[in-house]
């Protein structure tokens, strides 16, 4: 296990859905199942600006990742979704070295739409307060 490894917490391991952007910014870990799904990551080098605070974006994407995931997630096969929209209250400055880690719950999935609340949160304290509402996608068929 290397240093960085194991300044990770208990539960969490390296999430197995990235894509290229997710790349670029992680490791992303995640952890639990269903309603108790949280995503993490640990404030770097890359994150933050001149006076070492994470940029906003960054606690942005990592809340629409995860309430996206989290609504996804809820229903076998797992929903195709698009963000429709995404509602940000900025509560407190995460810093470099902190670990981020996004929980939330699901408020409604419907045909058309699912909806998700949450937190990121900096070393167990709010940084950001998150709504998501999300497209269900049908699957093209093949062709």
């Amino acid at each position: 296990m290397t240093s960085a490894a194991a300044d990770i917490p208990a539960g969490f391991t390296s999430s197995q859905r990235s894509s290229a952007l997710l790349d670029l910014i992680g490791p992303i870990f995640e952890s639990g199942a269903g309603p108790d799904y949280r995503l993490g990551l640990r404030v770097d080098q890359r994150h933050v600006n001149a006076k070492g605070f994470c940029h906003g974006a960054l606690l942005a994407m990592l809340a629409d990742v995860h309430l996206g995931r989290l609504c996804a997630l809820s229903a076998a096969p797992r929903l195709n979704l698009v963000t429709a929209g995404l509602n940000l209250s900025y509560l407190a400055p995460a810093r470099l070295g902190q670990w981020l880690q996004a929980e939330g719950a699901i408020d409604r999935v419907g045909k058309s739409l699912a909806c998700a609340t949450g937190l990121v949160l900096a070393d167990g304290r709010p940084a950001l307060r998150a709504t998501g509402t999300f497209q269900v996608i049908a699957e093209r068929a093949a062709a």
